[in-house]
């Protein structure tokens, strides 16, 4: 997640004067539940918002004056906050105008454990690069929700952080069939199969290729219980850690390939899961 790209600020900056200059009044009035993915400072007193609103996708926009101490969005505007947002837009413009938030569940836990903290931040640093730009994600933003909702409640975030991983890997079209070898059809049944960050999909021993990262059939069989179950269902399961590390790697080198970047919460959450190991 760019959270600090001077790029993006100076186009944001130059995306801000016009909203400045655009008359309110000829802007429509929208509002939507919404989760705010990242906030960033811009200017002296205002804020860039980034956040995924139902029903409209991932926005970004201006918050005039959110740094002011007296300001009327109070800390409705932080990160992995739920809210309802009351805002502008205006057609052929990049950058939405905040008018208004109301919070309706602040998820972001200043006293959470350091896993969880990482947790949280690689929930929003995925969802800020993935989802793209005003186009509707209804799943995704459920998907979000539940997440965020069982990570504040669970003191062990990794079966929630794996869950979000392998849905949004799967909402984007990128997890392979993990029951037989896409090449020869072969089952495989009590085998481990190979899975690599393309599309070729899922091989057996003998059609692998080189460099291709196994994954063991416990994994498969964690992945399967993760997609035909609801979270809150696998709420007390504490599958073995190193099903979870086998799997949550795979999914991180998709998610990265795909997105052309690395995460930059990938390896805070490498030294996370050997501390808690």
């Amino acid at each position: 997640m760019c959270y600090s790209a001077r790029a993006q600020r100076g186009r944001a900056r130059d995306r801000l004067k016009q909203c400045r200059r655009a008359d309110p009044q000829k802007m429509p009035l929208l509002d939507s539940e919404a989760i705010i993915l990242r906030a960033a400072p811009l200017g002296e007193a205002d804020k860039l918002i980034s956040f995924l609103a139902r029903g409209l996708g991932r926005l970004r926009g201006v918050a005039r004056g959110a740094r002011h101490p007296r300001s009327r969005f109070g800390a409705t505007l932080e990160p992995l906050s739920h809210v309802r947002l009351w805002f502008y837009d205006r057609a052929q413009r990049d950058l939405v105008r905040l008018s208004q938030s109301e919070l309706i569940e602040a998820f972001w836990q200043p006293s959470a454990d350091y896993a969880r903290t990482i947790a949280l931040h690689h929930v929003a640093e995925v969802s800020e690069r993935l989802f793209p730009e005003r186009e509707p994600a209804e799943r995704g933003f459920r998907l979000l929700h539940r997440v965020l909702e069982a990570l504040a409640s669970r003191s062990n975030p990794w079966l929630p952080l794996l869950y979000f991983q392998l849905w949004m890997v799967r909402l984007a079209g990128w997890l392979p069939a993990l029951e037989q070898c896409n090449r020869c059809q072969r089952t495989f049944a009590d085998e481990p199969c190979y899975v690599g960050v393309d599309t070729i999909g899922a091989l057996c021993r003998r059609c692998r290729r080189p460099g291709m990262r196994v994954l063991s059939p416990a994994s498969r069989r964690l992945a399967a219980e993760i997609l035909s179950q609801p979270l809150t269902r696998l709420a007390s399961a504490q599958p073995d850690q190193s099903r979870t590390a086998e799997l949550r790697n795979y999914l991180l080198d998709v998610l990265e390939h795909h997105l052309e970047a690395k995460l930059v919460t990938r390896e805070l959450m490498d030294e996370a899961a050997a501390t808690k190991a």
